[in-house]
């Protein structure tokens, strides 16, 4: 690669990562925003699905019309995660842990709004959000109480909770399906994907897709396994590992390791789609140079603005993206209707109409896209 164009892909690779809630197709005219209200999950309950701070989960639903009125794309919403108690109960007091605090009218924009200029290819679909608020991509099921604080790792029991919600509003009918997420909700695209098939029929389309969500158990510039780590942490906590793919933590040595992308995909079933930037913010600032690993504040001035990386930090930066690379190589040779959009694509829309027509088209061991 030329290090000439590297701070020009590494600026295209950040906006993408940043960019990626909402992404596509975008808008400035506030008089179209799509307000879509809240429902609570009443049920949830029963499941003993709860938020961290022990509010009801839930989603937003827009509902399609027309020729996409049995269509449905359920988006995973994102906000990173929390691995241990102070953390956990810092969030539980946010939106991120709550949902007494998060707005109860959510602006539906690009993949999941309704104008048909903007969105051409979902604008009439069924399109959901849901709402995260358990810190662990949707996937735990424990609970911490020590007679002061109590705290809710249900992610697990609320996916499950808002499925068997949508399930009589018409997804239990669904003729086509997507499940995507952004950053910790792609990566619960990853987990939940192939158990989303078990509540449709048999003949549904179902694909799945995730933005920004293939983080990496790559050593950091310290050589340490800071990414890993900080994972065990939140899969101890939440109680995760019970929940993950059965036919990869049989086979991994260490079946923690099933949380990350890297080796959970190769045995999802359904169809995928993987979009990361190749120069990923979160990759590069929290599991390639975390603050841990950088104690002096050399990648400052690099983090913060690409253009000022050397020689040195290219170079390192260059074999992460090689990393990223050999990862999507391996999934080509074993794993069934996986495709990678991992390269830097120069315009958003370009990335659109990859997927479109991929979505399209039944997806076949090499699948093969116009």
């Amino acid at each position: 690669m030329n290090q000439n164009m590297l701070p020009t892909q590494l600026v295209i690779g950040c906006f993408m990562a940043l960019s990626c809630a909402p992404w596509w197709v975008y808008s400035q005219n506030g008089d179209n925003r799509t307000l879509v209200n809240m429902t609570l999950v009443r049920n949830a309950s029963v499941l003993g699905a709860y938020c961290l701070d022990g509010s009801l989960p839930a989603y937003h639903l827009d509902r399609g019309f027309g020729a996409g009125a049995r269509n449905w794309l359920l988006q995973f919403e994102g906000g990173g995660w929390c691995n241990d108690i102070p953390s956990c109960l810092e969030r539980a007091k946010t939106h991120r842990g709550s949902t007494r605090f998060m707005n109860k009218l959510e602006v539906f924009s690009g993949i999941l709004s309704n104008n048909a200029s903007l969105n051409p290819d979902f604008y009439n679909w069924n399109r959901v959000k849901l709402r995260y608020c358990d810190g662990a991509s949707f996937a735990g099921d424990a609970k911490f109480d020590n007679g002061t604080s109590l705290l809710y790792f249900r992610g697990q029991r609320i996916w499950r909770a808002i499925i068997q919600d949508l399930l009589p509003k018409g997804l239990g009918h669904a003729r086509k399906a997507l499940l995507s997420g952004c950053s910790a909700g792609g990566l619960a695209s990853f987990l939940h994907c192939d158990n989303l098939t078990n509540y449709l029929p048999k003949n549904t389309s179902v694909k799945c897709l995730s933005d920004a969500g293939f983080f990496l158990d790559e050593r950091d510039i310290s050589l340490n396994h800071s990414m890993r780590s900080f994972y065990e942490g939140l899969i101890s906590l939440h109680g995760v590992e019970q929940n993950l793919d059965k036919s990869c933590t049989g086979f991994r040595y260490y079946p923690v390791q099933c949380f990350f992308p890297q080796y959970a995909l190769k045995y999802i079933r359904t169809p995928f789609f993987v979009l990361n930037s190749a120069y990923d913010v979160y990759q590069f600032h929290h599991i390639l140079v975390p603050p841990s690993a950088d104690p002096k504040g050399h990648w400052y001035h690099c983090k913060l603005n690409p253009a000022a990386c050397n020689a040195a930090q290219i170079r390192i930066l260059q074999g992460s993206v090689s990393s990223a690379n050999s990862f999507r190589k391996i999934q080509k040779r074993y794993a069934f209707g996986i495709e990678f959009l991992l390269p830097v694509f120069q315009k958003r829309r370009d990335v659109h109409k990859f997927l479109l027509c991929s979505l399209s088209k039944r997806v076949a061991r090499n699948m093969v896209c116009c």
